[in-house]
């Protein structure tokens, strides 16, 4: 975008005929302050669980929520299975002993647990979490938290679904007003 002037024979600026330099400029001011946000941050303090009875065959399970410091472990996390990942977690934690926290949940099949904090060593430095149950019956039983605060995470017979305190209608709603 440019400005462009129109001038009289005497050299006075007649008018302006757009005002781009003020979207210019609040675009780099945009900009500017889009590099003092981290990049990604996890914000979980609490968890429900909501556990069918028939849940993995009706045996108790465990269920993690697994934070990243670091941006290798992150894309590792991102890339495996949720068996994968229980299978590596001893070396996981070996590997990268300073770049990962595991908050561990013993799930028993029919008891719901309510209002579980979670309390990260550092939100701001976090590149992500993943919540992976060890559930034994086929399927992903991976997801990411991404931005939620509090999570409902229900066990069914061969699922999981995650309900975060997030929805796309409260983030739109900010920007309608």
């Amino acid at each position: 975008m440019s400005v462009s002037y129109t001038a009289t024979k005497d050299g006075a600026a007649l008018s302006l005929r757009r005002l781009s330099w003020v979207w210019e400029a609040v675009a780099v001011i945009l900009a500017a302050a889009c590099d003092m946000i981290p990049a990604s941050m996890v914000w979980l303090s609490s968890v429900d669980f909501e556990v069918d009875p028939g849940a993995n065959r009706g045996h108790n399970f465990v269920c993690h929520i697994t934070v990243a410091y670091s941006s290798d472990l992150y894309e590792k996390l991102k890339g495996i299975s949720s068996q994968e990942y229980f299978s590596q977690i001893a070396q996981l934690k070996k590997n990268y002993k300073d770049s990962i926290e595991v908050f561990s949940f013993d799930m028993i099949t029919g008891k719901n647990q309510m209002g579980r904090e979670v309390s990260l060593r550092s939100y701001t430095k976090a590149k992500g979490a993943f919540v992976f149950a060890a559930y034994t019956t086929p399927g992903q039983f991976k997801e990411n938290v991404g931005l939620a605060r509090h999570l409902t995470i229900r066990f069914l017979p061969s699922k999981m679904e995650l309900h975060s305190d997030i929805s796309l209608d409260d983030f739109t709603s900010k920007f309608k007003k």
